[in-house]
């Protein structure tokens, strides 16, 4: 009965990881994508400080991206409310992560830099895809790129507070921020600068 109860236990256990490992491909509308949300939770909890969880919840961020760029390429609109719900969940969670890392005194100006860079690409796909998907769709994707103006704003300004010169870092095309403008109006996305030029602009 042992014997047997432990061949049940590592069925279950195989089964589940090969579920778990099929929903990494699975999108928003799919079964299996509550399980990958599932596993990316699961992996926020592993061991590490908050500038560790920040790096993985950019990555959870960069994979919504992805999903909504799948999305609108397989004409599955009624789903990117959805996916841009979670991107704004993931690229906030990381948000929060470095502002704990930096209260806590750590060193958190690498990733905070990479979520400026990223934000600024997530952009840009968007403002693409925005133009490809159909009038109904279109604000879900406007949602997704005011989440990602939004943390894109915030990272430069957390870097700025530190004592960064976020004149070092990449600068925006200048076609991705017309575009970017245009599609949420009333906004100035900030242009980075050095130290003590003031607080980047943002949402009114």
């Amino acid at each position: 009965m042992v014997r047997m109860i432990v061949v049940i236990a590592l069925s279950l256990l195989v089964v589940a990881g090969g579920t778990a490992y099929a929903s990494q491909a699975s999108l928003p509308g799919d079964a299996l994508y509550p399980i990958k949300l599932g596993t990316e939770q699961a992996g926020m909890m592993l061991p590490g400080d908050e500038v560790g969880r920040a790096e993985r919840g950019l990555g959870f961020a960069d994979r919504r991206i992805q999903e909504l760029e799948a999305l609108a390429e397989e004409g599955r609109s009624e789903y990117l409310e959805l996916a841009a719900e979670k991107y704004g969940y993931a690229l906030n969670m990381t948000l929060a992560r470095i502002q704990e890392a930096m209260d806590k005194a750590l060193a958190a100006e690498n990733v905070t830099a990479r979520v400026a860079e990223a934000t600024m690409k997530h952009m840009a796909v968007l403002a693409a895809v925005y133009e490809e998907v159909p009038a109904e769709a279109k604000p879900a994707i406007e949602r997704a790129i005011g989440e990602s103006a939004a943390g894109y704003t915030a990272a430069l300004g957390a870097l700025e507070g530190a004592g960064v010169d976020v004149s070092q870092l990449p600068g925006m095309p200048e076609e991705t921020r017309d575009l970017v403008e245009g599609i949420l109006g009333g906004i100035t996305l900030p242009t980075p600068g050095p130290p003590g030029g003031g607080p980047p602009a943002g949402r009114p």
